[in-house]
């Protein structure tokens, strides 16, 4: 006889999403944006740290709705909650609002865009 709990793979992954909502319904993150894309209107990218790296998305319905529209390298700071894609195990932040991380952060994406736009010959005095 043994005590050990036996679960389905779909049990157990029911249990570990809930729990994991549970615990994060609404959060906030603050991280560095990476790896962003576009995928069919929803976005996908991840925060990373100086450790570690977390998945997010952020739903197409919410993508209109944002504060902030977020680029590769933006210090920011994202409310959300944690949940799961059963299917896959695997858990992912989903975002429900961006905000930059101190004035430090919009200044860089500024200067970025700048540096983009001097290279695209856009502040050339001749022509």
């Amino acid at each position: 006889m043994s005590n050990i709990p036996l679960f389905s793979v779909t049990e157990l992954s029911k249990s570990i999403k809930e729990s994991l909502e549970k615990k994060y319904d609404r959060i906030k993150v603050r991280g560095e944006i990476t790896g962003i894309k576009n995928w069919k209107g929803h976005l996908l990218f991840n925060l990373k740290d100086e450790d570690s790296l977390l998945s997010c998305r952020i739903w197409k319905n919410i993508v209109d709705y944002l504060e902030v529209i977020p680029e590769d390298g933006m210090e920011i700071i994202s409310t959300g909650r944690i949940s799961t894609h059963m299917q896959r195990s695997n858990y992912n932040f989903i975002v429900e609002n961006i905000k930059l991380e101190g004035e430090g952060a919009l200044l860089k994406i500024v200067e970025r865009r700048k540096k983009k736009f001097r290279e695209l010959g856009y502040f050339d005095e001749e022509g």
